[in-house]
């Protein structure tokens, strides 16, 4: 069910950006996620598609609320029942009701920190037409406050990237994503069978630009119980990541087979590692004979995954145990400044 003006002050003259808003049982984000677009200043039009997957809670009311408060900058569509698909089919609901030069997307368990972030990237898409998307950084915020705060990427992407840099991984988080409309006709048949959705469309889009970076953190990205990606089990989303590997492959008609095979035995190589930590050793055989049969098969591949995956791990122990020597020199300094 489509909730909002169709003839309005957009209608004929498209607004320059779209916001594409997604949210499933979001009460207690998404008021602060609109609040921070309501904020955004601008010099263009923009437009507010909120796509609401009939949420069990108070989402749907708090959306409709605004929709009325701001009938015509927000359009809602409302399906009368959850279709699914770890979210994907109202996800490309949304995006395809997007009507702007470009389309910005949010969580609605997210949020923008900046009143400038539109206005900055739409800057940067205007001067960089070599570009087809457009990023920023973000910061992760723990909503258990489990962990402190920190940036979305444990490296710092380059000013400019491509498609087979955004193959091997997921840099881009989906708060900071602006990219330009109508890059592809129609998403894959098995788009919402993959729970990767935001990183296959960055895929999609990759292929006729490259995709810029500003290096300012200008919004929140939020981990709680409910997220769906975030709450997945390690070795659950490595799996995901292999599956969409293979479903990616074929599409891409093999262009890119290195890269993706590469990427694809190095994440069978974690969950491999994962599982020998586990001790399930009924995990572990089935890992290591598809380790195995790719060797065979791509020898040179299958050595510069493992050389990655070794290479990988080795930094990320010098790391933690980094991390734990300096986390005891704190504990030492708090205790001894307690004592006095």
């Amino acid at each position: 069910m489509f909730f909002g003006p169709v003839d309005s002050q957009l209608t004929g003259n498209n607004p320059k950006v779209s916001i594409s808003l997604v949210t499933f049982n979001h009460e207690k984000f998404i008021a602060q996620a609109i609040e921070s677009i309501l904020l955004q200043e601008v010099d263009f039009s923009y437009e507010i598609i909120i796509g609401e997957d009939f949420s069990s809670d108070k989402t749907r009311e708090i959306v409709i609320e605004y929709q009325k408060q701001y009938p015509d900058k927000i359009r809602l569509i409302l399906p009368e029942e959850n279709l699914g698909c770890y979210g994907q089919k109202i996800f490309v609901q949304t995006l395809q009701a997007c009507r702007g030069e470009y389309i910005a997307i949010l969580d609605g368990d997210d949020y923008w920190t900046s009143p400038y972030k539109l206005q900055q990237q739409v800057y940067f898409l205007d001067n960089h037409p070599e570009c087809a998307i457009c990023f920023h950084d973000v910061t992760t915020v723990f909503e258990d406050k489990s962990r402190t705060s920190r940036r979305y990427n444990d490296f710092e992407p380059p000013a400019f990237s491509s498609i087979e840099n955004i193959l091997k991984s997921n840099f881009i988080p989906t708060c900071s994503t602006m990219y330009r409309r109508g890059l592809f006709d129609e998403f894959p048949e098995w788009y919402c069978d993959t729970v990767c959705g935001d990183w296959v469309l960055h895929i999609l889009n990759a292929r006729h630009g490259k995709i810029g970076y500003i290096n300012q953190s200008l919004a929140v990205y939020r981990v709680h119980s409910n997220g769906l990606f975030s709450s997945m089990k390690k070795n659950q989303q490595l799996k995901e990541a292999i599956k969409c590997y293979k479903l990616l492959n074929e599409y891409l008609d093999f262009e890119y087979n290195y890269i993706i095979k590469s990427e694809e035995i190095y994440r069978s190589l974690s969950c491999l590692s994962i599982y020998q930590e586990e001790g399930n050793l009924i995990k572990q055989k089935q890992y290591i004979n598809k380790v195995i049969k790719n060797l065979f098969r791509y020898p040179l591949i299958t050595c510069t995954a493992i050389f990655k995956f070794i290479k990988r791990s080795t930094i990320n122990r010098i790391v933690a145990v980094r991390w734990l020597i300096k986390k005891q020199k704190l504990k030492l300094l708090t205790h001894g400044y307690s004592s006095h």
